[in-house]
């Protein structure tokens, strides 16, 4: 369905001595199709850049995203709108992506308006408020007047009015209460099986990564460090297996953030190499390639080269 090759996206900030900061740093990925990749990262390690490149929201600095056979990065602006309709986000904050002066009806509206399908499709949109779990009357409200759960409910229907295949969710439970997290959850999951939608679920939430998620991917200053099947059960990399006993034994990595941001500008050698415990002088001078082991499973670590 969909696939990123070499991936690098580098910002760069200042007016006089320019600072550059390495978001995403050579990633291949693929997702096939009727396929949910669980991308699992804390914050600052890239995964919301990498959501972004992939639907060309973000243009990589260096690299290819190439969607149904097609290569995204050498089309012009005009050729990349008409794909654009298929590709679509699920925002982390969905009071974002509704223009607070409109009804919900009006900004479910609006991708149709904007690709110049239709001006007015009530019946359409009607329907899929149904399939959503919201009423009609919902319609005629402002984002203000519907609590946290309804909102992001809106936002899908909003995301699936131009039927697409492919659909980033970018930690679209986090802002809910848990009570209303698994109903979304549950509300993607039918989607996706009515639909045979591909999705990159971004998320902090190991739990609920493991739920979704057909693979799992485990990104770190910018690079997937383990990808595969069932990774969670048995990690192989040191900064899984972190992630894993922080879940089991309540342990606090909130430290890892800040090497996260000291490791962005990282050249040679492991990106992890300050926290991990299993480090060597290899691991400081060489970066480790990203091996793969099976067909179900990939670590970037020396310990597997």
């Amino acid at each position: 369905m969909i696939k990123g090759k070499n991936l690098h996206k580098i910002f760069e900030s200042g007016v006089f001595s320019k600072r550059k900061v390495i978001a995403v740093d050579g990633v291949d990925i693929e997702i096939k199709e009727g396929e949910t990749l669980a991308l699992i990262g804390e914050s600052g390690s890239g995964k919301s850049t990498l959501g972004k490149l992939l639907l060309m929201l973000t243009e990589p600095t260096k690299g290819e995203v190439i969607f149904k056979g097609k290569n995204l990065t050498k089309m012009k602006k005009s050729e990349l709108r008409k794909i654009r309709r298929k590709m679509q986000l699920i925002p982390q904050y969905p009071d974002s992506a509704l223009d607070p002066r409109w009804t919900i009806y009006e900004s479910i509206l609006e991708p149709l308006r904007i690709h110049g399908i239709g001006n007015d499709d009530y019946d359409k949109i009607k329907e899929l408020m149904e399939i959503v779990g919201l009423k009609e009357d919902h319609l005629n409200r402002f984002p203000h007047e519907l609590s946290g759960g309804e909102l992001q409910r809106a936002v899908i229907a909003r995301t699936m009015v131009l039927n697409p295949k492919f659909i980033v969710c970018d930690e679209p439970t986090s802002m809910l209460d848990v009570s209303v997290q698994a109903s979304i959850i549950n509300l993607l999951m039918d989607l996706q099986k009515e639909r045979n939608l591909s999705y990159l679920f971004i998320t902090h939430d190991l739990e609920v990564a493991n739920i979704v998620g057909h693979r799992m991917a485990v990104i770190y200053a910018g690079q997937i460090v383990e990808e595969g099947v069932d990774i969670l059960d048995e990690p192989l990399h040191p900064y899984t297996q972190l992630l894993v006993k922080s879940l089991t034994m309540e342990e606090d990595i909130a430290d890892t953030e800040e090497e996260i941001k000291k490791t962005l500008k990282f050249g040679k050698g492991c990106k992890y190499y300050n926290l991990c415990p299993e480090r060597s002088e290899k691991c400081l001078k060489e970066t480790p390639p990203l091996v793969e082991l099976d067909k179900k499973r990939k670590v970037r670590c020396h310990k597997y080269a």
